[in-house]
């Protein structure tokens, strides 16, 4: 059977390059009944196979071709597989391997070897005859042209002040009251600091008037001036209520009334 059979090499094109893909096959006649299938094949370094053999039938002949790629310039003989035969009632035959002579390009220009080029003669030393400062000199002069009105305009802006710690002013009621406390009348002494207190409130917010309570005004204040220290605030008016009405105890009068004072200070410049 296999000697019905008559082989042939086919390539496309010219000369291919490295890179290139490249179908390798073969032709084989083929007997009535029988059908072609290419066999598997693993192909060795440098040649890559790029996907399954193909199969093209024509008339009584097959045509078996396997697409691959070179990655080696020069002169190549592959091997390339038998296809099988699949005969009527399940017979298997196989044809023998046939060797193909393939030229593969390189996509590199030719160049001499380098046994062809001749060395260069060695290079000479540079003399350096000249020693110039103008460079240095000429640095030096961009840099004071740069950095001289900066230090003339820094000197002129002077030493920073120091920050004063803020002065609190002493208030004439603050004689007689420290009497009061010195008498027992520590009530009386919580009733004018509070008194002064909300009369300083009330000059900034109307809203917050003498007439309500505590807590009342706290929440005017809130709405009215956000900023304000409202938690100190509230802490001093509160205290102030408790020595005024028995809570706390009477001695704490006289430190809450020179807190008052502070406090109003401190609300008189932050709403100015």
């Amino acid at each position: 059977m296999i000697a019905l059979l008559a082989a042939s090499l086919m390539l496309q094109g010219t000369a291919p390059t490295v890179g290139d893909t490249v179908w390798l096959g073969r032709t084989v006649r083929v007997p009535a009944g029988y059908a072609v299938r290419a066999t598997d094949w693993e192909p060795a370094d440098p040649i890559e196979l790029l996907g399954r053999g193909r199969v093209v039938l024509t008339g009584d002949s097959a045509r078996v071709s396997y697409p691959v790629v070179l990655w080696r310039p020069g002169p190549h003989t592959i091997e390339l597989p038998g296809p099988l035969l699949l005969g009527p009632g399940g017979t298997v035959d196989s044809l023998a391997p046939v060797r193909v002579s393939l030229e593969v390009r390189s996509v590199l220009p030719s160049a001499p070897p380098d046994s062809s080029l001749a060395p260069q003669p060695r290079a000479g030393l540079v003399s350096r005859t000249v020693v110039s400062l103008t460079p240095v000199a000429l640095l030096w002069l961009l840099a004071a042209i740069l950095l001289l009105p900066l230090h003339l305009w820094w000197r002129r802006r002077g030493k920073p002040a120091r920050a004063t710690p803020p002065v609190v002013r002493s208030d004439p009621l603050e004689v007689p009251l420290a009497r009061w406390a010195d008498a027992g009348e520590y009530r009386a002494v919580a009733n004018v600091a509070a008194a002064r207190l909300r009369v300083a409130v009330e000059q900034r917010v109307a809203s917050a008037h003498s007439g309500l309570d505590t807590e009342r005004v706290l929440a005017e204040i809130a709405a009215a001036r956000p900023q304000w220290p409202l938690q100190e605030l509230g802490h001093l008016l509160r205290a102030l209520d408790d020595v005024r009405f028995g809570v706390l105890p009477s001695s704490e009068a006289l430190r809450l009334s020179r807190a008052t004072i502070e406090m109003r200070d401190r609300l008189l410049r932050d709403a100015a």
